[in-house]
């Protein structure tokens, strides 16, 4: 007969499976920090996209003011179709609050719209207040102004993206170790 008897057995049994369970508790709390870190490099990721998305449709919006003297209501929609996402979202909801005929002037609309669609997670908050502020400037008569309005907003978007392009590299490997090391850290702590 072996020397380990139904008591010693049982209890080597139990403190295996706690074993088991504080690794693979690690496992998962170190997979889930990770995930959690991921998450946020994705989501700084399309951030960045949207930024390019809105510079394409303003684009096409600068293009029909000066070549095509487009109602800027059919501007705005065809803007959307240049676009994917909330960008898509929120000049359509603009596009058709105008078609729809609706009292309030476009600065109303387009800012309802950027609270609506483009607020949270979509842009950072720098973005959001410069896409807010053009949309004042989209609202006056002169096609002249508006070209002008929109090279201003441009530059400025530009600036944003520029920003975000050089930061990318830095801010993903921050937000991929930091996930880890958060990670780590917690088990260090808990076990």
């Amino acid at each position: 007969m072996c020397g380990i008897g139904r008591g010693g057995f049982y209890m080597m049994a139990d403190m295996m499976a706690e074993t088991i369970a504080k690794i693979l508790g690690a496992v998962l709390l170190v997979f889930g920090t990770t995930a959690f870190g991921v998450y946020k490099g994705c989501l700084y990721n399309s951030r960045l996209l949207y930024l390019y998305d809105i510079k394409k449709a303003f684009l096409y919006v600068q293009g029909e003011i000066r070549y095509m003297n487009t109602p800027m209501a059919e501007t705005l929609e065809g803007a959307a179709h240049q676009i994917r996402g909330n960008s898509r979202r929120f000049f359509s909801r603009v596009s058709k609050e105008l078609q729809a005929g609706s009292q309030k002037e476009l600065k109303q609309v387009w800012e309802d719209a950027v609270s609506k669609e483009m607020g949270g997670e979509c842009l950072e908050r720098e973005a959001v207040e410069v896409l807010r502020e053009m949309g004042g400037q989209l609202g006056c008569l002169d096609r002249q102004a508006q070209g002008q309005a929109i090279d201003y907003f441009l530059s400025k978007w530009e600036f944003l993206i520029e920003k975000r392009r050089r930061e990318k590299n830095e801010k993903l490997k921050l937000y991929y170790v930091c996930g880890i090391m958060c990670g780590l850290l917690m088990v260090i702590l808990i076990v």
